[in-house]
């Protein structure tokens, strides 16, 4: 029992401190966008600025919604911090329930949520945003079924601890290298990052997860960016620690999936939603190739 709490508390400073390093990530990547794109850029330490600031503002809420727009911002936090504790542990610890299934679908949840919210709402472009985010989250999930299909067949388990793979000593080869490739553009995908989805415009007919944000506001408007930023940087560990085949440690090899972030953000237009499928598509092609390549 106190193996077990010891190994659940490792999780949590572990959560935790993914938590307060999301925004600084988030920062790096913007910042590392503006340069590239010849502009000064604000600071790697703004977004806790606005999380700050949209903390401070009152949540305004239309009495034609119900307890499902209230709620959506907490469990989407929720599972994403309850995924985040599944993570393979740094400091010790593994937890018993670190099922990569369990992992994939607990995201499933809090999206599932943020939907439904929009809709909630009864706005045009908010329904129209979630209807988008389930559309993209319905090929995303085949191609991360791949992807851990890719990884079981390597580790010979569903525990995300025991898919941790140490790669010292371990040369590069087909499989690895096209999984790899293949879970960063899942990963781009599943964050709505260009070229699946622009996080920076307010331009109503491109936008698709933030459309599902227009009726929010104040510290429930702080709570969903802040939980986006913190999933983003989860998606960035579990890629390094799993996926990537370098020998560096592992905050090196965050900020170098960061900056790729910022180099395919800056090389590419969002694509159009029909092309979507097109680029989900290309991926599993990739997994399926790393498959057969094992």
């Amino acid at each position: 029992m106190d193996i077990i709490m010891q190994n659940l508390g490792y999780s949590f400073l572990q959560a935790f401190l993914l938590l307060a390093f999301a925004p600084l990530i988030t920062g790096i990547i913007k910042k590392v966008k503006a340069r590239l794109q010849n502009r000064i850029g604000s600071s790697i330490f703004q977004e806790y600025l606005d999380v700050y600031k949209w903390w401070r503002k009152p949540t305004i809420l239309t009495p034609e919604t119900s307890i499902i727009f209230i709620i959506a911002p907490f469990v989407y936090f929720a599972t994403t911090f309850l995924a985040a504790l599944m993570l393979p542990n740094l400091l010790g610890g593994k937890v018993a329930f670190g099922d990569v299934f369990v992992f994939v679908y607990i995201l499933a949840i809090g999206r599932f949520f943020m939907a439904l919210s929009s809709m909630d709402a009864a706005t045009a472009f908010g329904g129209m945003g979630g209807s988008r985010e389930i559309y993209i989250s319905v090929l995303v999930e085949p191609a991360i079924m791949l992807a851990i299909l890719s990884n079981l067949l390597r580790s010979g388990s569903t525990m995300l601890g025991n898919m941790a793979f140490d790669y010292t000593g371990v040369a590069f080869s087909v499989a690895t290298v096209l999984t790899c490739i293949a879970f960063f553009a899942i990963l781009i995908a599943e964050n709505s990052r260009i070229p699946v989805d622009n996080p920076d415009t307010h331009l109503e007919l491109t936008m698709i997860h933030e459309c599902m944000l227009l009726e929010y506001s104040g510290r429930l408007l702080s709570l969903i960016h802040l939980t986006s930023m913190f999933k983003l940087a989860m998606f960035l560990v579990l890629f390094s620690m799993i996926y990537l085949p370098i020998e560096l440690p592992l905050v090196l090899k965050v900020l170098l999936s960061a900056v790729s972030v910022s180099i395919i953000e800056t090389l590419n237009n969002k694509m159009r939603l029909f092309k979507v499928p097109v680029y989900i598509a290309t991926t599993m092609i990739l997994l399926v190739l790393a498959i057969v390549a094992q």
